[in-house]
């Protein structure tokens, strides 16, 4: 096999690996969540700091927290890193710390489903 024959078969498991990657990078978990399970999770877990509604304010948490639901927020997040968030807390990401680590109490696919329903807040 010639230099360019070895390049070009290179070239040609780049392209898989790439494409392979590039399914692996986001979770069928995440592309199939599930919002109406995600509320369930996210009025137990998430209300008591963030609201029910995303807006912030929960009742249950000082300092306050500001909203999910704010214009121009949420919507720019990636799935991988407000997963990255739940999974792993605030400090993880350079977020507070006092954003606690969900990890050993939510399954992968419910941070997904999580995901799918805080997508789902009206941004004002």
């Amino acid at each position: 096999m010639g230099r360019n024959d070895a390049q070009a078969a290179l070239c040609c498991c780049l392209a898989v690996v790439v494409s392979l990657l590039s399914s692996v990078m986001v979770p069928a978990a995440m592309a199939a969540g599930d919002a109406r399970h995600g509320e369930t999770i996210f009025l137990r877990y998430c209300q008591g700091c963030h609201g029910p509604d995303g807006r912030g304010g929960g009742k249950g948490f000082m300092p306050h927290v500001g909203p999910l639901a704010r214009k121009g927020y949420i919507e720019t997040m990636p799935d991988e890193y407000l997963a990255a968030v739940i999974a792993e807390g605030g400090l993880a990401v350079g977020k507070s710390g006092y954003m606690p680590s969900w990890k050993t109490t939510l399954t992968e696919q419910d941070i997904a489903d999580v995901i799918a329903f805080i997508r789902t807040f009206v941004a004002e």
